[in-house]
């Protein structure tokens, strides 16, 4: 019933997993297989496409559903519907970032330093051409079909690109200077095939054992214990998605709160929720997160 539309190249590897460890394993005859199928009922068909080419086939209605970057749903404008968002990049647990990068060398600290007639390449020149437009730079925008940090000096003076740990751009003695915004990746369907009530379970399921997938790992499960008096402080300290699990077993004046937060801010977390006032605060692995709330 659901046609599926996977990321052939950087985002494969990170897509794959994902799925996997939903237990939605895609299944090719090799890796090189442009086609896949997988044993989840509603799941009709799965097919590899560059990830700036998935919005497309989505919106255009010839895949019901497809995961690709955030970056390319904006760039290429199609419509589709977000289902979810997964903060993850190839190598972290880390969205990436779309940024605006000059050699070592150049005078400028940001967009506003560039004067007009800059040359920008970029893969992304809608958004790089946005982004321009609104800081006021009469940019020449050049469009670049990869190893983007080569154009700079003789072909561009500045570029817009995606990175991910900088290491590259370090390598081509290129520096940022603004960082347009910060991407992942989505899970996108198509309006049509969302509207419909059949395909729209399927959907939904999918994300759900997606999005179950992905916050086991990355995230943690905090413990708190603080007394009643200091409460209201070490509430407003505590991750979003938190509740309260109990009181003490010999001590009603002692409350238990527990909450559900990303694996890299633990350490700022439990600094804050101490200086509120928690008495102790205990960390715990999850293995599979399920909600029926989307984005939770």
């Amino acid at each position: 019933m659901i046609s599926l539309a996977l990321p052939k190249g950087s985002l494969e590897r990170r897509a794959l997993e994902l799925f996997a460890a939903a237990g939605l394993d895609v299944r090719r005859s090799s890796e090189r297989s442009y086609r896949g199928t997988i044993d989840y009922a509603g799941m009709t068909r799965v097919a590899f496409y560059k990830p700036r080419e998935i919005p497309s086939v989505v919106g255009s209605g010839s895949f019901d559903l497809g995961l690709t970057g955030a970056d390319w749903v904006e760039e290429t404008g199609a419509t589709v519907e977000v289902v979810e968002s997964f903060d993850y990049s190839r190598h972290s647990e880390r969205p990436w970032r779309l940024v605006l990068a000059v050699p070592s060398g150049h005078p400028a600290t940001g967009v506003a330093d560039l004067g007009d007639g800059v040359r920008v390449a970029t893969e992304y020149p809608n958004i790089g051409r946005r982004f321009l437009q609104d800081a006021g730079i009469g940019a020449e925008v050049i469009v670049s079909y990869g190893a983007t940090e080569a154009k700079i000096p003789e072909l561009a003076d500045a570029m817009v690109d995606v990175v991910e740990t900088g290491r590259s751009l370090r390598q081509n003695d290129l520096r940022i200077i603004e960082t347009i915004r910060t991407c992942g990746a989505q899970l996108i369907a198509n309006p049509a095939a969302y509207a419909d009530e059949d395909k729209r379970a399927v959907i939904r399921n999918v994300a759900r054992l997606l999005r179950a997938a992905w916050v086991g790992p990355s995230h943690v499960l905090l413990t708190v214990r603080a007394r009643a008096g200091d409460l209201p402080g070490v509430t407003l300290a505590m991750p979003g998605r938190s509740w309260r699990a109990g009181s003490g077993l010999s001590d009603e004046d002692m409350v238990v709160l527990q909450g559900v937060l990303l694996r890299r801010d633990v350490p700022e977390t439990i600094d804050v929720l101490l200086s509120a006032g928690a008495v102790d605060v205990t960390e715990s692995d999850i293995g599979i997160l399920a909600s029926n709330t989307p984005g939770a």
